[in-house]
């Protein structure tokens, strides 16, 4: 393999270059700035091979707006150079499988931003900045991207572990200049573990730092232009400072999926392996049942893992993903008559478990694994 013309560049030399080439470089002025700076430390392994390189490329960079990237690109945090933001100009989303109520409200959210310019002559301005609450695995993230492909938007992420520093005042001033590049352009804004930065200013440990980060917070959601959304998400809405919240046009709580739900989710996530079987609804509706109360990202994991299963130990997609189902289940769960029912048909068919055993994991006797596996099939004959 040939060797990079890069390769005997330090770290800090070899990033400045990458950020020009794929333009996410926040403007010429501060690119040079940072690459005096490291001239000037020495920290530039052969600094005429540098020169040269950067020149060519700055040279570039207007092309490479012609060409669709933003004029003004991804600020960088000052000491890593990491980039505050991931942008996607064009994403690509599922659309989320929500409770009809959430449904509704996500519906009803796009049509208003969709509609803006007829809200606005009405003298009512569209939603501009939106609360997504839920547990781990909901789908906020999947929820953001779906509006921003809705939308038409690009998606701008911010990348937290750039933004967080230890240094008192640099997170502020990372914050501010992320939300500064974000009102520039339309946009959706997504800002997730927003409690990291909006956590209650009642916080004891807080050093002023919080108090700032939140004040900024305010001011900014309450200007947010028109031309963007600002989405936010958290896991802890307990956590969040109570005037930021009420702060936001639109909140919208994501539940675990119920039954209907869980249903689809994994009946989408099956279609897209290529491998084996495909589950018969029967599987599908027990399998949903043993996940009760697990969330989307989980029975997506579920699938993949029942898939890698059937492939490796070369058994059937539905044999693996019953017994995925299966170990998630213990006593305590099966506590419904219908479960146990789901439990015991597919435990039967798929796994070729016979009613005794069926019955010393349930603690029940065998005769009653009998009438639960009658009835699961007379309510699915499938």
């Amino acid at each position: 393999m040939a060797k990079s013309s890069y390769q005997k560049q330090s770290d800090d030399e070899a990033l400045i270059l990458d950020l020009v080439r794929l333009g996410l470089h926040e403007d010429t002025n501060s690119i040079r700035q940072l690459s005096r700076r490291l001239l000037r430390q020495r920290k530039v392994a052969r600094s005429e091979a540098f020169r040269e390189s950067l020149g060519q490329l700055l040279l570039r960079a207007p092309e490479d707006a012609l060409r669709g990237t933003a004029v003004r690109s991804v600020p960088v945090e000052e000491e890593s150079l990491m980039p505050l933001l991931e942008v996607e100009r064009n994403p690509a989303a599922e659309s989320p499988l929500f409770e009809p109520a959430t449904q509704i409200m996500l519906d009803q959210l796009i049509d208003a931003r969709l509609q803006a310019a007829s809200l606005l002559d009405a003298g009512i301005d569209p939603p501009r900045t939106v609360l997504l609450t839920g547990a781990p695995g909901v789908g906020k993230t999947m929820t953001a991207r779906h509006l921003a492909v809705a939308l038409d938007l690009p998606l701008m992420t911010v990348e937290l572990a750039a933004l967080m520093s230890s240094f008192l005042g640099k997170t502020g001033q990372n914050l501010r200049r992320v939300l500064d590049h974000a009102r520039a352009t339309p946009c959706l804004l997504f800002l997730d573990e927003f409690d990291a930065v909006a956590k209650s200013r009642d916080d004891a440990t807080d050093t002023g730092e919080l108090k700032r980060l939140v004040n900024l917070l305010l001011l900014e959601l309450d200007r947010w232009p028109i031309s963007g959304l600002l989405v936010a998400a958290t896991n802890h809405p307990q956590l969040l400072d109570p005037a930021v919240e009420r702060r936001f046009d639109v909140s919208i709580d994501l539940d675990l999926p119920g039954l209907e739900q869980r249903c689809a989710i994994l009946t989408r996530a099956i279609a897209r392996i290529r491998h084996g079987d495909t589950p018969s609804p029967s599987v599908i509706d027990a399998c949903a049942l043993a996940f009760d109360g697990e969330s989307g990202s989980f029975l997506e994991r579920a699938v993949a893992d029942a898939a890698r299963m059937a492939v490796l130990e070369d058994t059937s997609l539905s044999q693996a993903l019953a017994a995925i189902a299966m170990r998630r289940l213990d006593a305590s769960d099966l506590d419904s008559r219908e479960r146990r029912a789901a439990f015991a048909a597919t435990a039967n068919e798929q796994l070729g478990m016979t009613q005794r055993e069926i019955a010393d994991l349930l603690d029940i006797s065998h005769p009653t694994v009998g009438k639960l596996i009658k009835e699961w099939r007379e309510r699915t004959p499938s």
